[in-house]
């Protein structure tokens, strides 16, 4: 049984760190109003859109954690099972979104954009438990 962390997942880990600075810059832009992605004449819920903000924060924050470190901890079966469902929150938050788009679109007359953009943060977002728990259990990966 080998312990040694793979290439190809130090290279997740890496993206990882690079997703949850993202979350963080993005959601800051968000709350200071810097290029927002939500129009504010289309918000009708300005504190939910606030929430988000704090949410992807949350979430990035916690994949920031030293998740290397953090393995041979006896808590980490708890900070595992709490970020996976952070990331599950964070998938239903994206469908959320898309479906607030598509009914703003649909609501003035227009046909929605594609959720490109939502749709590789979900599962950006979905990779982080495995990428996490394989950093635990490398020998799996065989």
């Amino acid at each position: 049984m080998s312990t040694e962390i793979p290439t190809g997942l130090r290279h997740a880990r890496t993206l990882s760190i690079l997703f949850g600075i993202f979350l963080i810059l993005n959601a800051l832009r968000d709350l200071t109003g810097i290029w927002p992605r939500w129009k504010a004449a289309e918000v009708t819920w300005p504190v939910l859109l606030q929430l988000s903000g704090y949410f992807y924060i949350l979430v990035g924050s916690y994949l920031l954690l030293p998740w290397k470190k953090l393995v041979h901890s006896p808590r980490w079966a708890w900070a595992w099972g709490l970020l996976t469902l952070l990331c599950v929150m964070f998938a239903f938050a994206m469908i959320t979104e898309v479906m607030a788009k598509n009914y703003i679109a649909q609501s003035a007359g227009l046909k929605a954009k594609p959720a490109v953009f939502q749709a590789i943060l979900l599962f950006a977002a979905l990779a982080q438990p495995p990428i996490t728990f394989f950093l635990r259990r490398p020998d799996l990966l065989d």
